[in-house]
């Protein structure tokens, strides 16, 4: 079984592919209502889709955006709904589809610093960071530099309003949040063994209910591993 990945305008995605995608997410989430995941689309810029034989198998919606902090604007590229059907993790369809669109999107305007805004919801979207960037946030054993710290807390706050506590870094889930249906993706004991899904369970230990980490990297090519490089 083997992926493949195509990544598209937000406006050029059709109707059937729309009811692929929300059949997928109501699949694998609880609390995916048509209007939000409707409104959460249309609010993105381009769709990663992910096919198996003409069948859409997963996804993930980018946004580009602007943002200044301390008299400089960084451009801001941020993941919302992306889920992979389970019988295709492990895949790399989906981290090299998006590090293609992330590498072209700093090539188009070099001098302008692009960071990569992630909120996680399970382990496996957190385990993306340490697979792509040799330096990312928050990670374990390391303490957030002032200026990234400023950059996730202006960044939160500016999306997610009152949602965002800056002193946990956590989106708090509401009543109506979406969240991994049980069973997916659960973290046991084996999996704790892995320090990155140690460290997330410790600082998100309600990503069960809703509660999603947020998380961020600079996209520059310093800043990813050679194992990435390599698969680019």
């Amino acid at each position: 079984m083997k992926l493949e990945s195509i990544t598209i305008p937000t406006a050029e995605v059709t109707p059937s592919q729309i009811a692929e995608m929300l059949g997928l997410m109501q699949t694998h989430y609880e609390g995916v209502s048509d209007s939000q995941f409707l409104s959460d689309l249309e609010a993105k810029d381009w769709v990663i889709l992910l096919h198996d034989g003409g069948h859409l198998r997963g996804f993930s919606t980018q946004a580009l955006f602007q943002h200044e902090i301390e008299d400089q604007c960084v451009n801001v590229l941020f993941s919302g709904d992306t889920i992979i059907d389970k019988n295709y993790w492990g895949s790399l369809a989906l981290p090299i589809a998006w590090g293609r669109l992330m590498i072209s999107l700093q090539a188009s305007n070099p001098d302008t610093a692009l960071y990569w805004l992630l909120t996680t919801k399970g382990y496996k979207t957190y385990r993306f960071l340490p697979v792509f960037f040799r330096c990312f946030f928050p990670r374990t054993g390391v303490v957030i530099p002032q200026f990234e710290r400023a950059l996730i807390d202006g960044l939160a706050r500016k999306k997610f309003g009152c949602r965002f506590d800056p002193n946990t870094g956590v989106l708090r889930a509401e009543r109506d949040s979406q969240r991994l249906r049980e069973g997916i993706a659960r973290i046991d004991e084996i999996r704790l063994r892995d320090p990155h899904i140690n460290f997330f369970q410790a600082v998100n230990p309600g990503h069960s209910l809703g509660d999603e980490l947020v998380c961020l990297a600079r996209c520059h090519e310093d800043n990813l591993t050679r194992y990435i490089r390599r698969q680019l």
